[in-house]
């Protein structure tokens, strides 16, 4: 009587999954499990390979102080977003208002706010940085000669449009 040595077990799930492995590769069809796509006659060649991403760009931080005592709350959740805004010399916002707050910092020349409850326009320049309350009507303005660019934050209620036109609160003059 001569003894066979039989497989291991796991040598026999080793080989069945190969054997698994060349069945399913060899019913492939193009373009399925790996398989490539046949080139079609008369087809450009596949383009290269796109060159890496850059590495992204260094971000300077921007900061300014505000003025007065600053109390944030939200009646629940809320988007914050953050943008750069930019405002031409002469340029002037209409007047609007947000679903939330607005604090923003100005990185680059001078702007005039002016809001409701105290419609005498209040001057920021580089390194400031102004508060506007939930619901709040206001208006930037760049009175100066130079592009006024400003890092803007807000926290709006979730679904709201980002800002509502209103009609100026404050007397013209």
């Amino acid at each position: 009587m001569t003894l066979t040595p039989q497989p291991s077990r796991t040598a026999r799930v080793a080989a069945v999954l190969l054997g698994a492995g060349v069945l399913l590769g060899a019913c492939a069809q193009p373009g399925l499990l790996g398989q490539p796509l046949p080139a079609a006659a008369g087809a450009p060649a596949a383009p290269a390979p796109a060159a890496a991403p850059a590495a992204p760009a260094t971000v300077e931080p921007a900061t300014g102080t505000v003025d007065a005592r600053v109390t944030v709350r939200t009646p629940g959740p809320a988007v914050y977003s953050v943008r750069t805004v930019m405002l031409a010399p002469g340029e002037t916002q209409e007047w609007h208002r947000h679903p939330g707050t607005e604090m923003a910092i100005v990185r680059n020349g001078a702007v005039t706010l002016e809001r409701e409850g105290g419609c005498t326009p209040a001057r920021f320049g580089e390194g400031q940085a102004l508060f506007v309350s939930d619901g709040v009507p206001h208006r930037l303005a760049n009175d100066g000669t130079a592009p006024a660019e400003l890092v803007v934050t807000t926290l709006l209620a979730p679904g709201a449009p980002d800002r509502e036109t209103v009609p100026s609160p404050c007397p013209e003059g």
